[in-house]
């Protein structure tokens, strides 16, 4: 098993970001660090600048940053570096004007201010441009060699907030430039070896190589899902590589190097080919900034504060992270890279400022999501424009407030005994959620907004998973093709309307290994360029499904609900009926609201299981050792949009048949993590009441109530637990030796 990156004393790395330009004086940041170490804080985060960091080219001036990296040594704090090379100097753009990023339609993106704001330069220059690549080597290269000889440099982030943002072309995007143009067809030569074979596939008919573009003004083409793929995963993970390389180096300790996400990017596989690139992967978490979607019936509730609240703990940190979680990899550390301090705080609309109930719930969410290392944005309120008094844990004035002393709090326990908090993992989960960069970009590129369909079953389905006390691991395609399945009872697939017959090879063969796969409506309606095969359904679909498609229709949202999803119909008898799917057989007694599309089905080998009236809807086939089921909806939209009352009952069963067991304790849930004989166990309670229980220890013993506010009574068998309303509590426990 590869071993866990640890960093100094195995601690759990607590920090908080402390210095960007623009910031307040820095002999008032001086005085804050030994606040900072008081209160527990083992780590702090610096950002620097590469316009600002090398104003005159040749000239790097480290020197504001040095002072604070010297006296976080004194005071014993690591360091967390993050580079802003997005952030180039006008020299830069002055020396190598065809550098800027270039969109679809000719229009060249053009922003050399010299401020972080908003985005942190991003997209900023276009790393393919030879001159501007090598400007940014060398002066990574000097970085590194003169910061690298601290000490108490504990890591380097190469990319806060990875992405293509602020982008004016759609989901067409950037960069269309001479020198990536050139990139992406050298990279299509690798793909598809010949232009016949690349002609084939794309239905297209170019003479040379040189005639290759992406597509100018429409996205539902095929070269579209090359040139997005080519964009997300390769331009950006080649960004990622060189500044890697160039710390690796040029650091003589060869400290770990990372990046991070502002927020994953809900569906798509890009995440899992960025995480790769670095030795570990962390993301932003703002739980009070949008933990609803617009489609959630819970949105027009958004101003109750249990509502509020218990979408941030499930949506905004355990939903956000198990996908970022996921992406990094087992045996890899998740960082919580930007974590929220203070209030959302954008220009004139300020956020409420959070409570310690928040930041524990918060906090703990995180942990129990599998974090193995926090660091706040940020310690003071930002001075920004734009970002004004916002964020911070303390005030611009003073030296405490009830969420720095609750944060320091909890960041202390974590580092009694850290190593079950910075060396554990979740274990392994029963069920997997499918991730396909290709679906994605198909969504992406078509219109009647798949994308949100896309977003909405996928969180939807790990919304259910999740009430029903299930752990979920994402696992994405090319991981799907190299056997990542094994181990996994179940797995499901969202709106799976473009699926290449290769790829449902691979979840074929963990079907037919004993697994269940469980799919919404229209399996391969399209292959991953968007061409329709005749038999409506993914080559091989018939057979694994036993079943063959019959009709589909856009089915109407409830009578007297609000319109979320459904077009304006454009003539009597297009779309079917508000319906619910009534269970059959196995699955008697269930049932599912029909969302956006009606599927039917006629089985040749499989069971009914679901009917819209008289006509089949849903099915089960037994395909070799495994189990096969098409759900003929969207079957992940009804758990947070126009939701039954009442018991559905469709996935329970069908996982229960799958021999999945949740891991609840009454109506708490439970989370885990696990390193060597530790567990640490986290009790979420989802209630709007506190709740008191029972829980055996099935033979384990306590280590510690890591809170100190969550036992209320134990015995040799048992621990008697409370936990308040929308909160979460923890213990460690030791287990037997096996």
């Amino acid at each position: 098993m590869p071993q866990m990156l640890s960093f100094p004393g195995n601690a759990f790395p607590f920090g908080t970001h402390v210095y960007r330009e623009p910031h307040q004086d820095q002999d008032e940041l001086m005085a804050d660090l030994p606040l900072l170490k008081k209160l527990g804080f083992n780590m702090i985060k610096i950002q620097e600048h590469w316009g600002i960091d090398e104003p005159r080219e040749g000239e790097v001036d480290l020197s504001r940053i040095e002072r604070i990296m010297a006296q976080a040594r004194k005071l014993e704090l690591g360091v967390y570096l993050g580079l802003t090379m997005e952030q180039a100097p006008a020299w830069v753009w002055r020396k190598y004007p065809d550098c800027r990023m270039v969109y679809a339609d000719g229009r060249i993106h053009n922003d050399p201010t010299q401020y972080c704001l908003p985005a942190d330069g991003k997209p900023g220059p276009c790393w393919d441009h030879p001159g501007v690549r090598a400007a940014g080597e060398r002066f990574i290269a000097a970085l590194a060699q003169r910061l690298g000889r601290f000490d108490n440099l504990w890591c380097w982030n190469t990319w806060q907030e990875i992405g293509f943002w602020p982008n004016d072309s759609a989901v067409l995007g950037m960069c269309y430039c001479p020198h990536t143009l050139t990139r992406f067809r050298d990279w299509l030569r690798a793909k598809y070896d010949t232009l016949e074979a690349l002609n084939r596939t794309w239905q297209c008919g170019f003479g040379d190589w040189a005639e290759v573009e992406p597509p100018r003004r429409s996205p539902f083409a095929p070269p579209f899902i090359d040139w997005r793929y080519f964009m997300d995963n390769v331009y950006i993970s080649r960004a990622l590589e060189w500044k890697t390389r160039a710390l690796r180096e040029n650091d003589p300790r060869k400290r770990p190097v990372f990046s991070h996400l502002g927020g994953p990017y809900i569906g798509a596989g890009a995440d899992w080919r960025w995480a790769k690139v670095g030795d570990f992967h962390g993301c932003s978490n703002y739980p009070a900034w949008g933990p609803f979607h617009g489609w959630d019936d819970a949105f027009a509730q958004r101003a109750d504060k249990r509502v509020t609240t218990f979408f941030e703990m499930w949506n905004a940190m355990m939903f956000r992270c198990d996908y970022v979680r996921s992406a990094t990899g087992r045996d890899r550390p998740f960082w919580g890279a930007e974590f929220q301090g203070g209030p959302i705080s954008t220009h004139l609309h300020k956020g409420r400022t959070p409570k310690a109930e928040d930041i524990r719930r918060w906090m703990l969410s995180g942990l129990a999501a599998g974090m193995n290392g926090i660091s706040f944005w940020n310690h003071r309120c930002e001075i920004s424009w734009q970002e004004c008094n916002g964020f911070g844990l303390l005030d611009p004035e003073g030296d405490t407030t009830e969420r720095i002393e609750e944060a320091a709090r909890i960041g202390r326990a974590v580092n009694e005994a850290p190593e079950v908090f910075s060396l554990g993992q979740p274990p392994r989960a029963q069920v997997a959620i499918l991730v396909n960069d290709d679906l994605y970009h198909f969504c992406q590129g078509t219109q009647n907004d798949p994308a949100g369909h896309l977003y909405a079953s996928l969180r939807g389905h790990y919304y259910r998973l999740w009430k029903m006390g299930l752990c979920v691991d994402f696992v994405e395609a090319e991981d799907v093709a190299q056997g990542a399945l094994a181990g996994y009872k179940v797995a499901i697939q969202p709106v799976s309307l473009a699926l290449d017959a290769a790829h449902f090879k691979h979840i074929t063969r963990f079907v037919a290994n004993g697994g269940m796969l469980i799919t919404d409506a229209c399996p391969g309606r399209f292959d991953k360029y968007g061409f329709c095969p005749r038999e409506q359904m993914v080559r091989g679909g018939r057979d694994v499904f036993g079943a063959k498609h019959r009709d589909v229709r856009i089915v109407r949202e409830p009578d007297g609900g609000r319109k979320i999803w459904t077009p304006d119909e454009r003539g009597w008898g297009e779309f079917a009926p508000p319906t619910v799917l009534e269970g059959a057989n196995d699955l008697a007694g269930t049932r599912l609201r029909a969302s956006f599309y009606l599927q039917t089905l006629e089985p040749t080998s499989a069971t009914p299981i679901l009917m819209a009236g008289t006509e089949v809807a849903g099915t089960l086939n037994r395909y070799k050792k495994g189990w096969a089921a098409l759900v003929g909806t969207f079957g992940g939209h009804s758990a947070l949009s126009h939701p039954l009352e009442g018991r559905e009952g469709v996935y329970e069963t069908l996982l229960d048949r799958a021999g999945v067991t949740p891991d609840r304790c009454g109506a708490l849930l439970r989370r885990r993590r696990v390193w060597q004989d530790q567990e640490a166990w986290f009790f979420i309670n989802p209630t709007d009441k506190t709740v008191r229980q029972t829980v055996p220890l099935d033979g384990a013993t306590l280590v510690r109530d890591l809170l100190g506010d969550t036992l209320v009574k134990t015995s040799k068998a048992s621990l008697q637990i409370k936990v308040p309303a929308v909160s979460v509590g923890c213990v460690v426990v030791r287990k037997p030796s096996t």
